[in-house]
């Protein structure tokens, strides 16, 4: 895979006491799991893909979020062509 495997985000969060500037991926079978049924399920599975808590993926910026999920896809793509 050619795609890069992490974002740099624009509005870091922070949760825990923990900043979180960046996302990278950390599970390739995750991507291969992912669940897209409800919203629930998308949140699961991007906590999942990129090794964080649930809780940082519902305080990314949607436009952090859309990048994500536009690496994910690019990632899927990818294995798939």
């Amino acid at each position: 895979m050619n795609a890069p495997f992490e974002i740099d985000l624009h509005h870091p969060v922070e949760v825990g006491g923990v900043t979180h500037d960046k996302l990278t991926v950390a599970s390739i079978d995750a991507i291969a799991n992912f669940r897209s049924n409800s919203a629930e399920q998308v949140i699961l599975s991007m906590s999942r893909v990129f090794g964080v808590s649930r809780r940082v993926v519902r305080h990314l910026e949607p436009a952090d979020a859309q990048r994500a999920g536009d690496l994910i896809c690019s990632l899927l793509n990818e294995a798939a062509g």
